[in-house]
């Protein structure tokens, strides 16, 4: 019966290298798998594959196409993250066609290429120039000194921990300090209550393999918003809903409508310093949120990985939901990655205590250990009070930096529907509504990664839109940019 099964798939369907077009572009190497998982998926759609059937070996596909195993198995294994393909021990890959979502869960060729530019923001081998579009500070904004310091206090002290697995929980002391951060923007917590994570992404990844197990299952999140966790609800086969958010937060009647159409369990957001441009959260939105949720029974994940960021005390717009709500509805992601660099793979979750011990549950199951030497060196810093003057500086430098910004990003016709005076991001429009995607590539033709607004969204309004980073964003970049819009403008 499988011997059959193959016999039929592979007569109908193949991957050689012309299937996989040119290969002639700098960054193929990359591109190779998903250009397999492309071919797979265009397979489907043209009939060619149905449900059930056996893909070809990765000894044939590597043959055939002129590429690595290894490439072919990582195109396989991406396939069956996205729900696209199952695995029988010992049989191989089959196509799987779920019919209830496959029209919300199939990517198009256009959304394939979003994955692609994904990619490139994240992975660290993309070795090109500053980037306007980048997620991070420049490692060259880091305090190193007081990080030196800090890991030098903790190099000093007795290391026996490193020894043992560690609380499973996180390390106490940490916990204690971040009851007391918490404490300072109005939420109230226990240690009990946090659960230390490596940084705000592995938050989002423990909170989705906890409670969103099933595929089909629907959430909600902000649109535009964050394009990395869209990817990880994807990978887990969530029906993605996204509400659109402007300067005050979720349009309420878009997402009672939502609410009311799609009985979601989970709202993804962010209220401080939202990601690509926003500022904040209304206290009059805050409070409409936190009705629906309850009225409708979902949970709110509330990320504030930016909000060490914000001006302590900022107005109108620096309303958390945790702090209004107290974590009945909602689950508060922290992390110290924007703010300490990237590679200091820190965060948490505060909860109920009825989550945390669930949230804990799966913890002791994905991992065996914590990151204990980044979780003190950061309880150094938080208790020595050497983080708080970090962000001070932070915020002192993006504060000085984004009026420039704006002033040469308007110079070149780009508009700012918002003009925050707080964050990392700004949100602009390009001249004469150009295609950003489009810009985009030139800019990386030029050795420049940049940011297009379809990456945070859904929709078509982002079309022409980037999100650029107020610390990266350098006069070279710039004229880089200027040059292509130049290049880009009609006629």
């Amino acid at each position: 019966m499988l011997s059959s099964a193959y016999a039929s798939s592979s007569r109908k369907f193949s991957i050689d290298r012309a299937a996989l077009g040119d290969m002639g572009d700098k960054h193929s190497a990359r591109l190779l798998v998903d250009r397999i998982f492309t071919a797979v998926l265009e397979g489907v759609r043209t009939h060619r594959l149905a449900h059930g059937d056996k893909l070809p070996s990765l000894r044939v596909v590597a043959e055939s196409a002129q590429v690595s195993r290894d490439t072919v198995a990582r195109a396989y294994e991406k396939l069956v993250a996205h729900g696209h393909v199952y695995t029988r021990p010992g049989a191989g890959f089959f196509i799987r066609v779920d019919n209830q979502v496959a029209d919300a869960q199939t990517p198009t060729a256009p959304a394939l290429l979003l994955t692609n530019w994904r990619q490139r923001l994240l992975d660290p081998r993309t070795l090109l120039d500053r980037g306007l579009g980048s997620g991070d500070l420049p490692a060259e904004w880091l305090n190193v000194p007081q990080l030196a310091a800090a890991l030098r206090a903790v190099s000093r002290s007795n290391i026996n921990w490193a020894a043992g697995y560690g609380d499973a929980q996180g390390y106490l002391p940490l916990r204690q300090q971040l009851q007391r951060k918490l404490a300072d923007i109005g939420v109230n917590v226990t240690p009990p209550q946090v659960l230390t994570t490596l940084g705000a992404t592995d938050a989002i990844n423990l909170i989705v393999m906890s409670y969103l197990r099933q595929p089909g299952m629907t959430v909600l999140v902000d649109d535009p918003g964050s394009f990395l966790l869209m990817e990880r609800l994807l990978a887990s086969g969530m029906h993605i809903v996204g509400v659109a958010r402007d300067a005050d937060g979720p349009d309420i009647t878009a997402l009672q409508n939502a609410c009311e159409q799609h009985g979601p369990t989970f709202y993804f957001c962010q209220s401080l310093l939202h990601s690509p441009g926003y500022t904040g959260l209304s206290p009059q939105r805050a409070f409409q949120i936190l009705r629906l949720a309850e009225r409708f029974n979902f949970t709110i994940v509330e990320d504030d990985t930016y909000g060490d960021l914000a001006p302590v005390h900022r107005s109108p717009h620096a309303t958390r939901l945790a702090s209004l709500d107290q974590l009945q509805h909602v689950l508060y992601v922290g992390s110290f990655s924007k703010t300490l660099g990237a590679g200091m793979r820190a965060g948490f979750i505060a909860g109920n205590p009825q989550q945390i011990e669930w949230l804990l549950l799966y913890k002791l199951v994905s991992r065996a250990s914590n990151g204990s030497l980044a979780e003190r060196v950061i309880y150094r810093l938080l208790s020595e009070g050497g983080y708080r003057r970090h962000c001070e500086q932070l915020r002192a430098r993006l504060d000085q930096a984004r009026p420039r910004l704006m002033t040469a990003l308007e110079a070149l016709g780009i508009v700012l529907p918002h003009r925050p005076d707080a964050g990392l991001y700004l949100w602009g429009r390009l001249p004469g509504d150009l295609n950003a995607m489009e810009v985009a590539e030139r800019m990386l033709a030029n050795g420049y990664l940049t940011a297009p607004g379809p990456l945070f969204s859904s929709g078509q309004a982002a079309r022409s839109y980037m999100r650029f980073n107020v610390a990266s964003s350098d006069d070279e970049a710039l004229r880089a940019l200027s040059s292509v819009l130049e290049r880009s403008a009609p006629g």
